[in-house]
């Protein structure tokens, strides 16, 4: 090591003098200006030491000494004459072993720093500079010299210049707490940042005896625990990032949320030596979810609160307004009344037909809401689901003088997942809008088409008048009709914003485009998938209906395209005869008058409850021997036997046998 510029002051042999050996008159003056030297460096935070390498023999002086051990001598001891060297860091050591063997065998100047930790954990610089002399008969190697205390200035430089840590240094200056892992010693350096996240203003660990590390492990949450020391572990071994959240216990008692980052350091070889890290307060942001999680629970409950009341007062409000168009199309029948008054009661069936609608979407949108209608997820083909729809829809559109026009453009063998009932209702809803509310002669076109993330589309395009711009952002807000709410098309409002929820609750996709004045398109999509197993192979053992006997059955369902899909379905069983009602006064007098042996009756059919429509027909020596199946939603309590709202030719013959083949009262 080359001398330094400035040498130090010579040496002080008389530090460890007996009375015998205390220097003559013509060293006073170097005494005095050695003893002015030794106040100065005591003023500077430094301190003098001599130490005698043979004998081992040593001195020290001054108040830095006592920041690593309770005296000046062992303090000396430990950073720099003695073998073990605990509190110099692991890098340091070998430095100050190698410098020692120098000046026991050449003597002469040097100077050198390094890092060391206090009594508190922390890690501090600093700078031993001296002389190594022999003494005058050649007997013992002397060296003195001094110590001064460089953590300010030396710390902030010595992590600038590790590759990758200055967004460190930067943090250090916000009040998030910088940390050092020596992983050979096993010793942890924490700054004052991170002791006070945990609400000290200085380190305690001299006044409670423990380790910096062993400190913040009895600080951890116990439950928390684990998790930390597997993240440490994953980052040395697996070179895992360094990312984990976890609880302290602050001094007041309290918890604290922090973040530990860090980064390991390799040596030469690739091996960690160290890791340095950063600690952040995070407990405000975790306050803040934690209040948002309370408010969003505590709005889920409220949901679920206004779902059960809407569930109840929908089948309140069901039973008094059956009441009414029941009786209202009772009274109709009575031949004495006239025209003004046929025309009232006309309009109070209207109005409570068109309430009874709007009860049925309010419970549908609630059942949606609080997730008490689940989609009964399947491999469907969209296709054939589609012309479902369209065969439904056709007496609509020649009302409304509209072209329909479908068109499956070769996907008519791809398959998606979906509620097949659920989807169909998407699309009623969709294309019944397109028809009503379309122009005069105009189109409705149906098709599909496949998306490059591997969706499949279904667009439905009309020639009505279109959204303006700026109420897109209406459209799928229940009971907003955009304006028609006084127009001549009857309507609810809920229609788009059940398809949007449904479609979604379907894991699909729902949007639209618009063009006012020139129409809009609005379109679902859901991804496509392989067609399942049972459909690559042919069955050895075909599902066959089974045989019906003859017999009479009564639908009764006030939707024109559903009783035409039912002679469909019965078109080749001519032993059975199929009598279409209504309404419910219609299906009273067909099931008085014609006796059927079945009467299917769809729940949503307005004007009578199924219940009270049972409690009719059972009353009547004559109708009290039929058999009664319910088509949709069964109420509670009773014990129907029923059919989906959406049932096909097997369903339907498996009921058929069964209650074709009974005897005995309504049930």
């Amino acid at each position: 090591m080359s001398e330094p510029h400035n040498p130090v002051p010579p040496p002080i042999p008389f530090l460890l003098a007996t009375p015998e050996e205390l220097p003559s008159l013509d060293t006073l003056e170097l005494t005095h200006q050695t003893g002015r030297l030794q106040g100065l460096l005591m003023d500077v935070d430094c301190g003098l030491w001599e130490w005698h390498l043979k004998s081992g023999a040593q001195r020290a002086q001054g108040d830095i000494w006592h920041l690593f051990a309770d005296s000046a001598d062992r303090a000396l001891q430990a950073l720099w004459s003695g073998t073990e060297l605990h509190p110099v860091h692991s890098d340091e050591r070998h430095r100050i072993l190698a410098l020692r063997h120098r000046i026991a065998n050449h003597g002469g100047y040097f100077d050198i720093a390094f890092r060391a930790y206090d009594i508190t954990g922390q890690l501090r610089w600093l700078r031993f500079c001296g002389r190594a002399t022999t003494s005058a008969d050649g007997s013992e190697v002397i060296a003195i010299g001094t110590c001064a205390d460089y953590s300010e200035s030396l710390s902030q430089s010595y992590l600038a210049s590790l590759p990758s840590e200055r967004p460190l240094q930067a943090l250090s200056g916000v009040g998030d707490g910088l940390w050092e892992w020596d992983l050979r010693a096993d010793e942890m350096v924490l700054d004052d940042a991170c002791w006070a996240i945990l609400g000290y203003e200085v380190s305690p660990i001299r006044s409670i005896g423990r380790s910096a590390a062993e400190q913040w492990k009895a600080r951890i949450l116990t439950e928390d625990i684990a998790r930390v020391e597997q993240s440490l572990l994953d980052h040395v071994r697996d070179r895992l990032p360094l990312d984990v959240e976890f609880r302290l216990w602050r001094s007041d008692g309290s918890l604290v949320w922090v973040r530990c980052r860090g980064k390991a350091q390799l040596d030469s070889r690739g091996q960690p030596v160290r890791v340095l890290g950063i600690l952040q307060d995070v407990s405000a942001g975790r306050e803040a979810q934690a209040r948002l999680e309370r408010e969003l629970h505590q709005q889920r409950e409220e949901n679920a609160h206004r779902a059960d009341l809407l569930f109840s007062l929908s089948h309140e409000l069901r039973t008094p307004l059956n009441a009414i168009l029941g009786y209202s199309q009772m009274v109709e029948l009575d031949q004495s009344l006239n025209s003004d008054q046929r025309q009232r009661l006309g309009e109070i069936r209207r109005a409570g037909q068109h309430l009874l609608h709007l009860v049925g979407d309010v419970l549908e949108l609630a059942r949606i809401d609080s997730r008490r209608l689940g989609p009964s997820m399947e491999s469907v083909r969209p296709v054939e689901l589609v012309a479902e729809c369209k065969r439904l829809l056709e007496p609509l559109a020649e009302t409304r003088r509209v072209s329909l026009v479908y068109e499956p453009l070769g996907w008519e063998s791809a398959y998606i997942c979906a509620d097949p009932v659920r989807y169909k209702q998407v699309v009623l809803n969709l294309a019944g809008n397109a028809v009503k509310y379309n122009r005069d002669n105009g189109r409705v076109i149906i098709n599909f088409t496949p998306q490059a993330d591997g969706w499949l589309r279904l667009s439905i395009l009309d020639t009505g008048k279109g959204i303006p711009p700026d109420r897109r952002s209406e459209v799928f807000e229940p009971f907003n009709r955009l304006g028609e709410e006084k127009g001549h098309i009857e309507g609810t409002g809920v229609g788009l914003a059940i398809a949007k929820r449904l479609t979604e609750a379907m894991g699909g996709r729902i949007d639209f485009d618009s063009q006012e004045g020139q129409g809009s398109v609005f379109w679902i999509e859901f991804p496509m998938i392989d067609a399942p197993d049972a459909l690559m192979s042919f069955s050895t053992h075909p599902q066959e209906p089974p045989q019906l006997p003859e017999g009479r059955v009564l639908f009764v369902d006030n939707r024109p395209a559903a009783a035409d899909q039912l002679k469909e379905m019965l078109k080749d069983t001519p032993q059975i005869q199929c009598l279409v009602a209504t309404d419910v006064v219609e299906a009273i007098f067909i099931a008085r008058t014609q006796r059927p042996d079945v009467l299917l009756f769809h729940s949503e059919v307005p004007g009578m409850t199924a219940t009270d429509l049972v409690s009719i027909l059972q009353e009547d020596i004559n109708t009290r021997s039929m058999r009664f199946v319910l088509i949709g939603e069964k109420p509670s309590g009773e014990s129907y036997l029923t059919l989906p709202a959406e049932f096909d030719f097997m369903q339907l013959s498996r009921v058929l046998a069964e209650t074709l083949g009974r005897s005995g009262r309504l049930v």
